[in-house]
C-alpha cells in the first residue's frame, strides 16, 4: 500500500464493483414487478450505498411505482447538534425515490438524479427513520420523483422532489 492509501481504495472499490456486478446480473432485463420482489427478498440487488445508509426494504408497489424503506441510523450520521445531518436525509430520500420509480420503469434501468430539492421540516434524533418514494411521471428519458421521510412517531420530517435521467443499467 502506498502512503496515500491508494491500494486500500482500490481494494474497496473492487469489492463495491463486485457487488454492483452481482446486482447487475440479478436485475438485467427484469420488469418492475420482478425487481420489486427482488428488492424485498434478495439483499444482493441493493447497492453498497443503500447498505451504508442502513436501508431495510419494507414495501414495494410496482403498480404505483412506490417504495417504503426503513433506515437504521448510525451515530456517525448525527451532527454536532445531536440531530441527523441533512445530507444523510437527502441520500435516504434520493435512494428511496429512485428505487420506487424502478418498480414501475423496470429493474433493468437506473435513474441517476439530475436535480433534487429537499425541504427539511423537523429535526430528527431517533434511531430509525422511514422513507417513502414514488414515481410521479416518466417520459422516454426523464422521470419526476417525490418522497417523504418520517421519524419513528410517523411525523413528516422532510419532503423531496427530483428529476432523474432514465438509462439502461449497463455494466461498466
Amino acid at each position: 500500500m502506498s502512503a496515500d492509501g491508494s491500494l486500500q481504495t482500490s481494494a474497496v472499490q473492487g469489492e463495491a464493483m463486485k457487488e454492483i456486478d452481482d446486482a447487475y446480473a440479478l436485475r438485467k432485463g427484469t420488469d418492475g414487478k420482478r425487481f420489486a420482489r427482488l428488492w424485498l427478498e434478495d439483499p444482493r440487488v441493493m447497492p453498497p450505498s443503500s447498505k451504508l445508509l442502513g436501508c431495510r426494504p419494507i414495501e414495494a408497489d410496482p403498480e404505483r411505482g412506490f417504495c417504503r424503506n426503513a433506515f437504521a441510523l448510525k451515530r456517525e450520521f448525527y451532527n454536532p447538534l445531536g440531530v441527523l445531518q441533512g445530507g444523510f436525509i437527502a441520500a435516504m430520500l434520493d435512494d428511496t425515490m429512485a428505487v420506487g420509480s424502478l418498480f414501475k420503469i423496470g429493474g433493468g434501468y437506473v435513474v441517476p438524479t439530475l436535480e433534487m430539492k429537499v425541504s427539511y421540516q423537523k429535526a430528527i434524533s431517533c434511531r430509525e427513520v422511514f422513507a417513502e418514494g414514488w414515481l410521479v411521471h416518466a417520459g422516454r428519458t426523464v422521470a419526476f420523483l417525490e418522497g417523504q421521510l418520517f421519524d419513528e412517531a410517523g411525523d413528516v420530517c422532510a419532503r423531496a422532489s427530483a428529476t432523474a435521467l432514465i438509462r439502461e443499467f449497463r455494466k461498466r
